[in-house]
């Protein structure tokens, strides 16, 4: 048994000899071909250049909000009629997220284009501080369109703070319960916001919000506030709406009611108390 093992051994061994060398052949080869290939790569990429198919014929932007085109295709780095093959997506996609209204992008390279696709950030409030500034729910403080153009969103009043660029973030505690409150005034079971102008929170007990048809002011209290209480906000005005009711006040910082303060000359008796619902 000893002697056939031995035997076996040695018929194998130079089986995997000769396999080695045609590992080590192939090896080889591939290595050339790509070689090859590499150095013809680019004489190829120059002459596939010259065709219209392989060519930046043009250059579309997509998913465009509040930018336009005119004021995005300056910031990429691609010239009509460039080769294809010369477009580099990771430095088109850092060009356009310089802009802080520009949240992502991706490019495709398509037969005589290049495509951008793009997400811009979402205008959520603005912030009164010498002037109105767009803030995304990121805390992004957003640069002006070039139109002049501005989102309707609740005004903040009362808040300070000191970095204004566009870029920056506004990280301030009272911020993030201004951020909170609005996510509540719009969610859809409460659908509160369009009825909102202005958020005042210079008082650091309460929130002020104001309604945009007839101003008035609803008081909360933004650490306790919870969505059960902002429905009830909801489904109170609305009542005091279809009821044509004048209001001077809503109070809304008490879990379990709302409190109505009506102008003297309203008609009828309009309640003192909603319960929440």
């Amino acid at each position: 048994m000893r002697v056939g093992c031995r035997t076996t051994a040695r018929l194998k061994l130079p089986e995997r000899r000769r396999r080695n060398r045609r590992i080590a052949a192939y090896a080889v080869l591939a290595a050339l071909a790509l070689w090859g290939l590499t150095g013809l790569a680019r004489p190829a990429a120059r002459v596939l250049g010259t065709l219209p198919l392989f060519q930046a014929g043009r250059v579309e932007v997509t998913g465009l909000l509040y930018l336009t085109r005119e004021e995005v295709r300056p910031s990429i780095p691609v010239s009509e009629g460039e080769s294809l093959f010369n477009v580099r997506p990771a430095e088109i996609i850092r060009a356009v997220t310089r802009n802080a209204r520009i949240e992502s992008a991706s490019v495709q390279l398509l037969p005589a284009a290049v495509r951008v696709s793009v997400r811009e950030r979402r205008p959520f409030v603005l912030v009164n501080a010498e002037g109105l500034l767009e803030v995304d729910s990121t805390g992004t403080i957003l640069p002006p369109l070039a139109r002049g153009l501005i989102a309707d969103r609740p005004v903040v009043t009362g808040l300070s703070i000191l970095a204004r660029r566009p870029g920056a973030r506004v990280n301030l505690p009272r911020f993030d319960d201004v951020l909170r409150v609005v996510t509540l005034l719009e969610s859809p079971d409460v659908a509160l916001l369009p009825e909102i102008s202005e958020i005042v929170v210079s008082d650091p007990r309460w929130f002020v919000l104001r309604t945009s048809r007839d101003q008035i002011p609803i008081l909360i209290d933004p650490k306790g506030l919870t969505p059960r209480c902002m429905r009830a906000l909801a489904a109170t005005l609305r009542d005091l709406r279809d009821r044509d009711r004048r209001v001077l006040g809503l109070d809304a910082r008490y879990r379990g009611q709302v409190i109505v303060r009506c102008a003297p000359d309203s008609l009828g008796e309009a309640p003192a108390v909603r319960d929440k619902v």
